[in-house]
């Protein structure tokens, strides 16, 4: 049973990016349990768990968990596995629980005394750590496993900080050869980022969301000075992101300049932190929804040009099949022809299905008069509105807006 939960624990760890270790008490430590950090920083690392002098070497068999945070500011989770005999710990971590930013590890290099050709590296390896911002979850979750463990009341729970030093001699600067852990966990950042902006393309927010949630993309490399102005610049690097996805899914520019502009400014006018996730879900939204409405994707180059006019035009009240091929130097019998041949419809019934859904979209997010609602989507006549509404969604835009309103 004690296995099943491990296991469980261990995939719980997992999905937040952290690396487990299972380490024997009295073996030394493996070099890549901090992700290399003090391997490259100050060379092999011999001492066992009980002789590193961080933890009281008895800790397993006191069944005491500890959250720790060592002198480089990461933090681990050491979880005893004193049962059926055994005297190991699982290891969780690194992971920091602040943003970090190059002003707050410069500052962390000059308490610690390393040489300015460490610099960057210890940078570069912060800015790559998960960054669990709410403690509280990890927390709640070890205590729930240990009560499964252990018993309930037959446990404790420490935190421990290290006490920086200045006996701990270092490198003067990192070989290049110790980078291999950094530039793992770059290559799944950048990997998550691609998984994203194929997400995107496709309109598939679901995905999109899944995949830009991953600690390991979310906290991105900045230099900024403060945590505000670190969440701004990740948003704004998101933003970028989001929007190369829309391009992939054959968005026209004109559509992609706009969004990204309007979300360029939204992010500027934060004002705290807390606005970071709302904002970042937006952003994915409107770039899926915006996939979803303007995409040209597998159309011919006649049809995207055709498709493009009518996004661009389709609230006004002139446009027509007539004005479209015209504005597109065709002839009006062939492209009525391609319409009903590359979209299985008519020219009137995709624009007015465009119109449709911008009048669902306005009567969700305002409390606009039907009529006005009806001129904005290009559709003067509120009765023809109101039957084309009908005709889409089974209802009547009054009963539309009654429904949501009651849910």
């Amino acid at each position: 049973m004690n296995e099943i939960i491990l296991d469980f624990a261990v995939t719980f760890f997992h999905k937040l990016n952290l690396v487990t270790n299972i380490v024997d008490m009295d073996t030394p430590l493996p070099n890549d349990l901090d992700l290399g950090l003090r391997r490259s920083i100050m060379g092999e690392i011999s001492k066992s768990l009980s002789e590193n002098g961080f933890l009281p070497p008895t800790f397993t068999k006191e069944k005491t968990i500890y959250l720790s945070e060592d002198k480089y500011n990461c933090h681990y989770i050491f979880f005893p596995l004193a049962y059926d005999k055994c005297d190991k710990a699982l290891v969780a971590g690194p992971y920091l629980i602040e943003n970090t930013s190059i002003v707050r590890s410069n500052e962390l290099c000059k308490k610690l005394g390393l040489a300015e050709g460490l610099y960057r590296f210890v940078h570069q390896y912060l800015a790559t750590l998960p960054c669990l911002h709410d403690t509280s979850l990890v927390e709640n979750f070890i205590d729930t496993i240990a009560e499964k463990i252990y018993g309930v009341g037959q446990y404790r729970i420490e935190y421990i900080r290290q006490t920086p030093d200045t006996q701990t001699i270092y490198k003067s600067e990192v070989d290049t050869t110790d980078n291999d852990d950094i530039m793992q966990r770059m290559e799944y950042r950048y990997n998550l980022e691609k998984k994203v902006i194929n997400a995107i393309s496709r309109g598939d927010f679901n995905a999109a969301m899944r995949a830009s949630t991953d600690q390991a993309l979310r906290n991105i490399d900045n230099r900024a000075p403060n945590t505000l102005r670190s969440k701004k610049n990740n948003l704004l690097a998101f933003n970028t992101i989001c929007r190369k996805g829309a391009e992939y899914g054959y968005v026209h520019p004109i559509y992609l300049d706009e969004m990204s502009r309007q979300m360029a400014i939204k992010i500027e006018n934060m004002v705290s932190i807390e606005q970071d996730v709302t904002i970042h879900g937006e952003i994915l939204k409107n770039y899926c929804n915006m996939v979803q409405q303007n995409s040209t994707r597998g159309f011919s180059p006649t049809m995207q040009r055709a498709l493009i006019h009518i996004s661009q035009h389709q609230y006004d009240t002139d446009l027509t099949l007539q004005s479209t091929a015209e504005s597109l130097n065709l002839n009006k019998t062939y492209l009525a022809n391609l319409f009903k041949k590359e979209t299985g419809g008519t020219f009137t019934a995709y624009v007015n299905g465009k119109r449709i859904n911008h009048a669902i979209f306005l009567l969700n997010s305002t409390t606009a008069p039907i009529q006005e609602i009806a001129s904005a989507c290009g559709i003067p006549d509120v009765t023809y509105f109101t039957r084309l509404f009908k005709q889409e969604k089974g209802m009547t835009p009054s009963e539309y807006r009654k429904m949501i309103s009651d849910t």
